[in-house]
């Protein structure tokens, strides 16, 4: 087995042992490569370099970092093929100088995880089949460039990281919550799953409204200030992951997350 770096030219052949995801696969893997803060790998077999064992990519924001991808293939050398991967990624972010990563993958797979110094940090839920209330509040308008700053500060806040390059190119149709000049939440629906930040309840609320006529689902911590009205609202909660942390913890705002962009890896 050899680990090599993805290049545009074998993101097809990648993507073709996922027919079922290909073209989204396909359009991930090419973001990827293009992506001067993303890093992606290839485990090919040392035979044949055109067998595709599997994919792992990974974003970076500083000193921090986000395993965005993994797949292997279902076969005798799956757990070899993952840790091989995982560890060639896992060094590459540690000689760009991340101090922390993190990723949202099963919970059968913690123990694979934790083997490479990966802790828990609690559950992710999606949230699917409820009755939406219609959004009208004033106060949310649609983004421009002058809510940036404030945008990218709440962003800090909430995660504990500067992810402002990767939030500004997911910019267009992004939504704020404005109170007098003050941005008190936005909402990014082309970032991944959708984001939404908001600094309280009520603000999270609102711009939920605003997501889900263009969503059918949401994803949030476990514990989020959200659980109550939307399973009030017959929204069903399904754990899809637990969220992994390796190295230094965040300083981190997870009650400001109102809906988490990034799902299982």
């Amino acid at each position: 087995m050899l680990i090599i770096p993805l290049t545009a030219d074998a993101c097809v052949n990648a993507s073709a042992h996922w027919s079922d995801e290909f073209d989204v696969l396909m359009g991930r893997l090419l973001w990827h490569v293009y992506t001067p803060y993303a890093h992606a790998l290839l485990a090919v077999h040392d035979m044949d370099p055109d067998e595709v064992l599997g994919i792992a990519c990974a974003t970076i924001h500083g000193t921090s970092a986000r395993i965005t991808l993994m797949r292997t293939h279902d076969n005798a050398e799956g757990h070899s093929v993952h840790a091989a991967l995982a560890e060639a990624l896992l060094a590459q972010l540690d000689a760009e100088g991340c101090t922390s990563c993190s990723l949202v993958f099963a919970p059968t797979a913690e123990p694979r995880w934790a083997a490479l110094g990966f802790t828990a940090a609690g559950s992710v839920l999606r949230y699917t089949g409820g009755r939406s209330i219609q959004a009208t509040c004033d106060e949310v308008i649609h983004m421009e460039p002058h809510h940036r700053l404030g945008v990218l500060h709440l962003d800090r806040q909430a995660c504990g990281e500067d992810r402002s390059t990767l939030l500004m190119e997911h910019g267009y149709l992004g939504l704020v919550y404005l109170d007098g000049t003050r941005i008190r939440g936005f909402s990014l629906l082309l970032l991944g799953e959708g984001l939404i930040i908001a600094d309280a309840p009520d603000v999270g609320l609102e711009l939920q409204r605003w997501l889900f006529p263009v969503q059918e689902h949401i994803l949030l911590p476990m514990g989020n200030a959200a659980h109550e009205h939307l399973t009030k609202q017959d929204y069903v909660a399904t754990t899809i992951g637990v969220r992994l942390v390796r190295g230094a913890a965040l300083d981190a705002r997870p009650a400001m997350v109102f809906a988490d962009a990034w799902g299982r890896v």
